[in-house]
């Protein structure tokens, strides 16, 4: 701007060229000038140009995602930065840097990190943030169902018939016991045997066992002694009591009863059929016979008239 003469008014400034220190970050140009007179005395005067990018690139944090199970999460990949930019660099380069896990579970969250670096070493850092959250409940069968005649034949709860517990994440899921409920009913009764299914996530379902009791095996019993007697008044009143061996297979003490005397309608001697009936809690029953045999053999007495 003050190029100046002794003699000439107005001496010419060109530009002569541009010379690299051949660095980056930051690159040194000496740029030349002459200014010369008319006579053709020359100077040259020297611009330093210092060419130093010391803007960062500029990129969005990636949408962030949602996965339910850890295998599922995505490996890192840089295309998700989709707007990365720089001033002076055309493409800045994206490069994966870690994922950072917050520590929990259910949910979990990932801090997935991309580092956009320009020509000149400068570094932006987007983040991705992940979550890891089952929401899915698991899955199993019902248990195949069970018929038993005795509340005493019942099995215990056993985890093991819940066979296909199954979960997209959880391995292997948690099978545990709740409750027996009955229907309050007898002959049959149902039992509803509820089983829980968990996951590590606390997702549960539960699958029921229908346990039926029903008694329909009757009860045993043999029939009485039989009697001989001689007379019809000698016959004795119905004694349960000589139903000496009742049982049953579901009820302790089966219910003795007398039904019946039929007699064969003859005489001398006539057979008394003496039907027993023996029955359990759920009806079942048998009926047992004693035989009662009327014969009089005892001849009459008188004394010789005198």
């Amino acid at each position: 701007t003050d190029a100046a003469d002794n003699c000439t008014v107005s001496p010419v400034v060109s530009f002569v060229e541009d010379v690299s220190d051949g660095n980056t970050c930051p690159e040194t140009i000496t740029r030349t000038y002459s200014v010369t007179d008319d006579c053709g005395n020359s100077i040259n005067v020297a611009q330093t140009i210092t060419v130093n990018d010391i803007t960062p690139p500029t990129a969005s944090n990636p949408t962030g995602l949602t996965v339910e199970c850890v295998g599922d999460v995505p490996v890192a990949d840089i295309s998700v930065v989709t707007d990365a930019a720089d001033n002076c660099t055309a493409l800045p380069v994206v490069a994966f840097v870690s994922d950072a896990s917050d520590g929990n579970t259910c949910p979990e969250i990932i801090t997935r990190t991309y580092s956009v670096t320009d020509d000149c070493g400068n570094v932006t850092v987007v983040s991705q943030t992940i979550t890891i959250n089952d929401i899915t409940p698991p899955t199993a069968s019902n248990p195949a169902g069970l018929t038993v005649e005795c509340i005493g034949d019942i099995p215990a709860a056993d985890i093991s018939v819940v066979a296909d517990a199954a979960d997209n994440c959880t391995a292997i899921p948690t099978v545990s016991f709740v409750s027996d409920v009955s229907d309050g009913n007898t002959c049959p009764e149902t039992i509803t045997r509820t089983y829980g299914v968990t996951d590590d996530c606390g997702n549960s379902i539960n699958v029921t066992q229908i346990i039926t009791v029903n008694d329909i095996t009757p009860p045993t019993a043999s029939n009485p002694a039989g009697l001989t007697l001689e007379c019809v008044g000698d016959i004795p009143v119905a004694d349960v009591s000589v139903v000496i061996d009742a049982a049953d297979n579901c009820t302790v003490s089966p219910v003795v009863s007398f039904v019946e005397d039929v007699s064969d309608g003859n005489t001398c001697p006539e057979t008394i059929t003496r039907t027993y009936s023996v029955t359990d809690d759920c009806g079942n029953s048998i009926n047992v016979t004693q035989t009662i045999t009327v014969n009089d053999i005892t001849p009459p007495t008188a004394s010789n008239p005198a």
